[in-house]
C-alpha cells in the first residue's frame, strides 16, 4: 500500500518545476490554516505552539512567492488539481482528535520535507534555499512528533483522557505557567 506521502511525491515529479513550486506555495497556505485553526481553544502555551509553527509556514511561503515572482515574474501560482494535499479540517473536540491530528501534521511536514528535496534536484540553482526549507520542515517534524508522543503517553492507561478535553490537560499545564493568585 502506498503511503499519501509517496503518492503525492510520485504526482509532483511528473509536473514541470513551476507547478511543483505552486504545490508547495498553497501547501505552505494550507499549513499555516491548519495549525492556526489548531492553536484555537487550546491553553495559552499549546496555542502558542501552533502559532510559531503557522509563522514559520508564512513565512516560507513568502520565499517561495518571492522565488515564484523571481523564475517566472509574478507571483500569480497554479496548482494542478491532480496532487491532493495532506492536511485536513479537524474537529478537535477530544485529546484523541488532537493526537490524530498531530498524526496528520507529522504527514505533511515528512511530506514538505520531501518536496523541497525534489525542488533542489529539479531547480539546483535554488538549492541552498530548499534545502533549508527542508531542515525546517524535519525540524518542525520533530517539535510535532514531541508533543504526539507526550499526549499518547498521558492517554496511555487513562482512557478518561482520549475522550477528554485539550483543554483540561493544556489547563493542568498552564497552572505552572500562571499560577492563580
Amino acid at each position: 500500500m502506498i503511503s499519501m506521502e509517496e503518492e503525492i511525491v510520485k504526482k509532483l515529479e511528473k509536473l514541470p518545476e513551476r507547478e511543483i513550486l505552486g504545490y508547495a506555495i498553497a501547501s505552505e497556505e494550507d499549513a499555516i490554516q491548519f495549525y492556526l485553526k489548531l492553536s484555537e481553544g487550546k491553553g495559552e502555551l499549546i496555542a502558542e505552539f501552533f502559532k510559531d509553527l503557522a509563522k514559520a509556514e508564512q513565512a516560507h511561503k513568502t520565499l517561495l512567492l518571492n522565488l515564484h515572482e523571481n523564475l517566472f515574474g509574478s507571483k500569480e501560482y497554479t496548482v494542478s488539481g491532480d496532487v491532493l494535499f495532506a492536511e485536513s479540517t479537524v474537529n478537535i473536540v477530544t485529546l484523541g482528535n488532537l493526537v490524530e491530528a498531530l498524526k496528520t501534521a507529522l504527514m505533511t511536514e515528512k511530506t514538505a520535507e520531501r518536496v523541497y528535496t525534489l525542488l533542489a534536484q529539479k531547480l539546483p540553482e535554488h538549492r541552498i534555499l530548499f534545502d533549508f526549507l527542508a531542515a525546517q520542515e524535519r525540524a518542525h517534524y520533530r517539535a510535532i512528533e514531541a508533543h504526539e508522543e507526550y499526549l499518547e503517553g498521558l492517554m496511555r492507561g487513562k482512557p478518561e483522557y482520549v475522550e477528554a478535553p485539550p483543554h483540561v490537560i493544556s489547563n493542568q499545564v498552564e497552572i505552572y505557567y500562571k499560577p492563580r493568585t
